[in-house]
């Protein structure tokens, strides 16, 4: 079964001017957040100096040691911790807009305080991160093509939890790899649909994405819901939608 990209992101555009609480705010609401979380990472350095043995040696060469301060400069430590904290946070808050874009799609009012939902299973969101990228990760190891395909493999286990946070990581996971089985290629080339907006964004600092990034998301989600179809695994709701679901592990 091929997915019909065109059909899909056609959809994913109508679905996204449907939303009762406006997709385009909701975005800049999180990647406001985001930038937030992104600037506090940056905010705190280190304590580094460069060896004074090593910086005469680059002197000699020819080569100019500039160190740039940071604003706030604390132990490496701390400046780890605060680097995993916002990561973690980033994983969470990432939750709380795919249950927007998942609530909009089923005709849901879904509003900002959605944003915060993913909090209620960060748990399992912030561990589920981590296991993945240490097996994406591993497969890296081996050459980087089977990294990229396991990226992929993965790729709508966060969504598996987020449409149903009761199951377990490991479960998502597999849940993952049947729905993404022969499907791999085809959301590659859907990414690579996208690389024309990625770029524009980038040259717009960014204010782009205000817009690109429902449409994305949106887009990745229909996707996300033609493999669950296609292979009959993962959760499918029932009779009342966005309540209730019925969820088929493997």
């Amino acid at each position: 079964m091929l997915l019909d990209r065109k059909g899909i992101k056609a959809e994913a555009k109508g679905i996204v001017k449907t939303a009762q609480v406006s997709a385009y705010t909701f975005s800049l609401v999180y990647l406001l957040i985001i930038l937030a979380l992104t600037v506090v990472r940056n905010l705190f350095g280190a304590e580094t100096t460069v060896n004074p043995e090593i910086e005469l040696q680059l002197r000699q060469m020819g080569i100019v040691v500039v160190e740039i301060p940071h604003l706030i400069t604390v132990p490496a430590s701390i400046a780890a911790f605060i680097t995993l904290v916002v990561n973690f946070a980033e994983v969470v808050f990432g939750c709380g807009y795919s249950l927007y874009h998942l609530g909009v799609r089923r005709g849901r009012e879904m509003g900002y305080n959605t944003l915060t939902e993913g909090f209620a299973f960060a748990g399992k969101a912030i561990l589920l991160a981590v296991v993945m990228e240490l097996f994406i990760f591993l497969w890296s190891m081996l050459f980087v093509i089977p990294g990229i395909i396991a990226a992929y493999r993965y790729r709508f286990a966060m969504l598996n939890l987020c449409e149903n946070p009761d199951i377990g990581i490991m479960d998502a996971i597999r849940m993952s790899k049947v729905q993404t089985a022969g499907y791999k290629w085809q959301l590659f080339v859907v990414d690579l649909s996208f690389l024309g907006w990625i770029i524009l964004s980038a040259l717009t600092a960014g204010v782009l994405l205000i817009w690109v990034q429902p449409y994305m998301s949106q887009t990745y989600i229909g996707c996300f819901q033609v493999c669950k179809k296609a292979s009959g695994v993962g959760s499918f709701p029932t009779d009342n939608p966005g309540d209730n679901f019925q969820s088929w592990n493997v």
